[in-house]
Formats: structure tokens, sequence, C-alpha cells
């Protein structure tokens, strides 16, 4: 846990970023014992901790005697980043990514960064960027364009060429020189940069981008496309103008015709003689209301109203133009224009584009288009019974298309476009209940991710009546099974499907998934809290009093401690035969142990007595 003093340099720092000062004394702050072990709270439950870089240094082992290290190096300004180990993971797209692995003393030292560049940057990043903040995520940044984008006539799609393998290194410096009044913490971000990649077995140097996979990357990414969404943001202000549309000439003329008919009316209504004009007059307000529903209430084509809208999501982005489509040319050369000049970033001409609404575009995944509804509607106006049309011009989220096929396709549910489900091979090892939650956790996962599509439950009903009927035939494959009816018919019931399986003296009962369990996400929805940064670097963790309290969990004894991890603890399940050390891991839930030195050295060397109390 910080300490109160601590909390009050970290508030302070905040406070003084809101006010637009600069920030000193940072490289000194690493000099607190307590940022650190708040670090490793917040880096030890990530199954990388214990992934290796270009050495054996991990995070297994970590100690209070570690921590004093790193400090003693920072102090002497000796420490130097070592070079990231180079892998690759597959895109979407087919293509590859490069991913930079830290080692163990090089993740703790960004984490620290991370912790106090957030401190400093958070409080003045715009609220139109939501990758890699604390309370953002995909779904903050779609709910505002399903909420604040109604109207929008033309959406500038821009994409970002290798947006994080290009950034530069000067110009990104110089940014936080705005900020950081340190030039000892900015050389450390510097090293940072610059310690280049191995891969292969050969080190190369790097001149530009922020290595993914590094902790510290991401706000690193996001400090410097702080500029793009500050440059954006003035030209809102300056773009903007007109506070509503003026109304249509054409759909005012009806609407006068309307009222005209309407007060004749009410003047001859009650003469018995004059029921001829009173329908004639009735008809005229159908006519005149019908054309009215045909044609937009207000001018769309205003030149006095324009409003710009912007949404980012770390290296996606798009801006929404209620205008000309001259006015979107111009903003695209504008940002085109920044983005090459100031940031020293290309678009993809391939592509980036101004699409209109009605054609829409693909953002995080979604469908962005407009939602045309002729629907109309009877209701009472002013005590008068009228036809009103739905408002039109909504801005809408949708299912991608090819979304269904393409899962059914990579998760083996079958042949989609023919509806022949088959069995997953794969999957026949594993437990009746394994195999179950594995389909809950694909399919709970696609959906919750859709849930703010409008169309959700109607672009995947095919994918999960596939997704059922696969699961049905692995279970009966499974137990050889000839027809997965017979599978059907002991799980069917109430109109659920339900898997009963006993644990000890316990009777468990597990649903399938089902797409009438997802809830859709209205327009007021939600979606996460307000960021709060104090949440995530000011939280105690059960590990760090554990380790605090300098008591090896193993052996009893008192002293200096470490931290022991695994990957996984289910993967210490698997193993047939356990050490007594795993059997208390597995026991307590949990894949750390603390442990003495000895204890730790033996565990590695597997001299590790099976007897815990072997050296009391």
């Amino acid at each position: 846990m910080l300490s109160d003093r601590l909390n009050r340099r970290l508030e302070g720092i905040t406070d003084a970023s809101k006010k637009g000062y600069s920030i000193r004394n940072l490289h000194r702050l690493m000099y607190e014992k307590d940022l650190w072990i708040e670090a490793y709270a917040n880096l030890q439950a990530n199954q990388g901790v214990i992934t290796k870089g270009v050495d054996k240094d991990t995070l297994d082992g970590f100690s209070n005697k570690q921590v004093d290290q790193i400090i003693k190096v920072l102090r002497e300004k000796t420490y130097r980043p070592k070079p990231v180990r180079r892998t690759y993971i597959p895109k979407s797209n087919g293509k590859k990514r490069p991913l930079g692995i830290p080692s163990g003393t090089d993740k703790l030292v960004q984490e620290v960064a991370r912790i106090i560049l957030e401190r400093i940057y958070e409080p003045i990043f715009s609220n139109d960027s939501h990758g890699f903040r604390p309370g953002r995520s995909c779904h903050t940044a779609l709910s505002k364009i399903g909420t604040r984008w109604n109207g929008t006539k033309w959406i500038l799609d821009v994409d970002i060429e290798g947006c994080f393998d290009n950034i530069d290194h000067r110009k990104l410096l110089d940014i936080l020189r705005k900020k950081i009044d340190d030039e000892r913490f900015v050389g450390l971000i510097a090293g940072m940069l610059k310690a280049g990649y191995v891969e292969d077995w050969k080190y190369h140097r790097t001149y530009s981008g922020t290595p993914q996979g590094g902790v510290v990357s991401p706000i690193l990414a996001n400090i410097y496309l702080h500029e793009l969404d500050e440059f954006i943001g003035g030209l809102k202000k300056t773009f903007n103008t007109g506070k509503l549309r003026r109304w249509n000439p054409e759909y005012q003329h009806h609407r006068y015709k309307i009222h005209h008919c309407r007060k004749e009316i009410d003047t001859v209504k009650d003469d018995p003689t004059r029921k001829g004009e009173v329908s004639e007059l009735r008809r005229a307000i159908d006519r005149h209301g019908e054309a009215m529903r045909q044609i937009p209430s207000q001018d769309m084509s205003d030149p006095n109203f324009k409003r710009l809208r912007y949404s980012r999501y770390a290296d996606d982005l798009i801006i929404g133009v209620i205008g000309s489509k001259a006015n979107a040319e111009c903003l695209m050369r504008q940002v085109k224009t920044f983005l090459a000049q100031e940031l020293n970033l290309q678009t993809s001409e391939e592509k980036t584009a101004i699409r209109h609404i009605e054609d829409g575009c693909t953002f995080l995944g979604y469908e962005v288009r407009q939602a045309l509804s002729g629907k109309v509607m009877k209701g009472n106006l002013h005590g008068r019974h009228t036809k009103r049309r739905t408002i039109s011009a909504i801005v809408s989220l949708y299912v991608p298309k090819q979304v269904a096929h393409k899962f059914c396709h990579e998760h083996g549910y079958g042949d989609y476009q023919n509806m022949r489900s088959l069995h997953r091979a794969n999957l026949l090892a594993l437990s009746d209940s394994e195999i179950i939650a594995t389909y809950n956790a694909e399919l709970r996962g696609l959906a919750e991710y859709y849930a703010l599509a409008c169309d959700v439950k109607r672009k995947l009903s095919k994918l999960f009546y596939m997704a059922h009927h696969s699961l049905f035939k692995t279970i009966a494959n499974k137990h050889k099974v000839q027809s997965m009816k017979q599978i059907l018919r002991t799980m069917a019931q109430g109109g659920e499907y339900v898997y009963r399986y006993k644990a000890g003296d316990r009777e468990y009962r597990m649903k399938v998934y089902r797409l009438k369990h997802l809830n859709p996400k209205g327009k007021g929805w939600q979606v996460d809290k307000v960021p709060t940064t104090a949440h995530y670097t000011t939280k105690t963790t059960e590990l760090v009093k554990r380790l605090n309290a300098e008591q090896c969990e193993y052996c009893g004894q008192g002293g200096p401690c470490e931290v022991h991890h695994v990957r996984k603890l289910k993967d210490l399940k698997r193993k047939r035969e356990k050490p007594m050390y795993e059997r208390m891991m597995i026991a307590r839930g949990r894949k750390t142990m603390v442990l003495c030195e000895q204890c730790h050295h033996q565990l590695h060397s597997g001299t590790l007595p099976d007897n815990r109390y072997a050296r009391s």
C-alpha cells in the first residue's frame, strides 16, 4: 500500500498537471520503495511475468532485496534497459504483428514509469481518446458514436500506417519535455525506446516506434497521439457553427397548409350542411402530411450549421462531419497534413477514405452507418390525432455481415453456408463440463462484444444454431451416442439446456449459453465508470501483505523472502504426481507462493524436500 506521503506527492503531480505546470523530480520519485511494490502488484497477475526476454530475468523471485538493488542502480545512473526479445503474433487479416518481450527488471521499471506518466497525462487526455486508458474500452468509444453522432453526413475513415512502429523518438521526447522538467526521467524513457530488439539471435537498433508488448508502450503512444487529439479539438472549435439547422421552406409550406386546414375544420365542423367540406379538408391534411413525411423538416445542407465529431481508440480513429463533402475533404487534407508534418506519420491511401453515412464504415469491428426508418406512428399532438414519422438520420452500430461466417469457420462449428454442423475432434479428450464451458466462453465473448449493435440477435442467431448443434454432436461423439437428440433430451429443462454433474457431495448445474441470455445494451447504458487513476495506483493486494510479512509459506521460517510464480494454476492440476509445494498452491487457489531464499533456490534446483518442516 502506498504511504500517505507518497500518495500526497502523486496527487500533487496530478493537480500540477491539470493546472498546466511542468512536473519535476520524477526520477527521484522512483526511489520510493512503495512505488515498486505497487508496480509489482499490478504486474504479478499477468501470465507474462515469467515469460523470458533475452535472458533468464523474470519476475519469479521478486523480493524487497531486488527492489533495493534496482533503486541503487537508478541512483548511480548505471541502469541500462536490455533489448527486447522479438516475436510475432497473428493479426485478424492474416499478417503478423511484432511483439517485444522485455526482461523482468525492465518490465518493473517500465511499470513504475507508466504509473508516474499516467498521473501526469490521464487528467489532460481528451475525452475522445479511449484506447489503453483506465475505465475506458472499445465499448466506451462505440457507445459515444451510437448516442452522439446522429445527423452525421460524412465519415472520415483515417488509417494510420504502422503507427506504433513509426513513432518518431525525437518528437516523442520533445512532447514529454512540454510537461516534464526532469532530463533524467526523460533520458530513462529515451533509453527504453532505443534499447533495440533481438530476433533470430541478432541485435537490431530501434530508430523509431514504441515496441508493442512493452508495459510503457501504450501510454507513450497515447501521449504521442494526444497531439492529434488536441489538433482535432482545435478544428472542432473553429468548424462547429450554428445552434440549429434552418427549417426546410417546403416542409414549412405543408405545415402551414395543415394548420390552415385544421382552423377551417374547427370553424365549420359543427355545421351539418358543410360535412363535405370537412371531408375535403381532412383529405387535404392527409395529402400535405404525406408530403411532409417524404422530405426533411430542416435544411440538411444548411451552410450555417456544421458539426465535427471524433473518436479514437489507440491508432484507430474516425471523424464524423455534418456539412458538405467539400468541408469533409478540407478536413481530411488538414488531418493528413498534420499527421505527416507534425507527427511524421503517414496514412494508408488504400484504407483512408471519406464515406457517406449511408454507406458507413467499420470501426473496432462494428459497422457504423445511418439507420433509415420509414415507419409512421399514430399519436396525439396538442389534443389532435395525427400521424408522425420516426426520427431519421440516426447513426447506429451493426454487426458486419462477415463476422458470423468467419467466427464459425475459425472455431470449426461446421459449414455455415449449408448449415451443416460438425463435432470438434480436438475437444473429445475434455470432460463434458469443459466442452460446454469452452463453447459458452466463445459464444458469450462474441455476443457480449457485439451487445451494442442494434441487430446483434438477428445477425448471430444462425451462428448460435450452428454452435449449439456442434456442441451436442461433440458430446454425442464423445459418448459414442448415435444421435445428438438423445443428448438434447437429457439436457432439456424448462426451455434451457442444462448439464448436471456432481463434485463431492454437491450437485452443480451448467447452462448452455444462448442468445436469449444476452441483454442488448441500450443507448443509455453506462459502459464503464468514470476514470479514477487513484484506483489503479493506491490499491493493496494480499500478495504484497504476504511478501512484507517476511515469513516463508513453505517452511515457516522468517527472513528475506521471494515470490515464486507459475504461469497458470491449472497447469499444476494436470500433473499426476505433485510435490508438496504444488499441492499447497492448489489448495490455496494461488499461482504465487512466498518462499525464503533457501526454499526458492532448492525449488528451482529440484532439491526442495517434500517434508515442509524438514529444515525446522
